[in-house]
């Protein structure tokens, strides 16, 4: 079996009319009845996409083995879109050389183990942050979506500490020290009513300078 007709035995499989997945995969449709009409194969440049949309690996697409026989099981992929920040970072991580690759891991791996000892929690994805504020080696962001409860979060620079303020409670999460929470607190009495007029209005502002 081809790539080709593979591909037409997944979109039966799957019930997909072929508009849908050129909607899903950007690939025009006269291009998709190309395949099946000349019995040609598609780009290299267009699996990725084509395994996403059909929710295959490359492995299978390309030789029809599956993720549960011994060699499928071996394998592991990953579509990463063009793009976006982990792509990018994904691309900076092969430009490195093996010295600037340990160095960005474990950087890498001492914050995820800070923000998990935090308790601090991020359960929002896909986020839009805008810096709104900065004072005393603390940042303030805020999710120019305006999703959820009302909330921004904080970094404090020195001490590499991320943690989050709920606005409605007032109350702060993140192992932030008994120095730091204290400025936090103040700087939220001061700005609560007009942060919560910017959850109200859903618009970001940068708020006035603070000490």
């Amino acid at each position: 079996m081809t790539i080709g007709q593979r591909i037409f035995y997944l979109l039966e499989e799957k019930h997909m009319t072929q508009r849908e997945f050129s909607a899903r995969t950007g690939i025009a449709t006269t291009t998709i009845s190309d395949w099946r009409k000349k019995n040609t194969n598609p780009g290299a440049e267009k699996i990725m996409a084509i395994c996403a949309a059909l929710e295959v690996t490359p492995e299978y697409l390309l030789s029809g083995v599956t993720e549960d026989s011994e060699r499928g099981r071996n394998m592991d992929y990953m579509v990463i879109p063009k793009g976006t920040e982990e792509r990018e970072l994904l691309e900076l991580f092969n430009d490195m050389d093996w010295l600037g690759r340990e160095h960005l891991l474990e950087l890498a791996r001492r914050t995820s183990e800070k923000s998990k000892a935090s308790g601090y929690l991020d359960t929002t994805k896909n986020k839009s942050m805008v810096k709104i504020a900065e004072f005393c080696d603390i940042e303030i962001f805020v999710d120019s979506a305006f999703e959820g409860k009302p909330a921004v979060d904080i970094n404090y620079l020195d001490d590499d500490v991320h943690g989050s303020l709920d606005l409605s409670k007032g109350k702060i999460k993140g192992d932030f020290s008994k120095y730091v929470i204290p400025v936090i607190e103040a700087w939220y009495r001061d700005n609560k009513e007009q942060l919560l007029n910017m959850w109200k209005s859903r618009k970001a502002e940068i708020l006035p300078a603070w000490e």
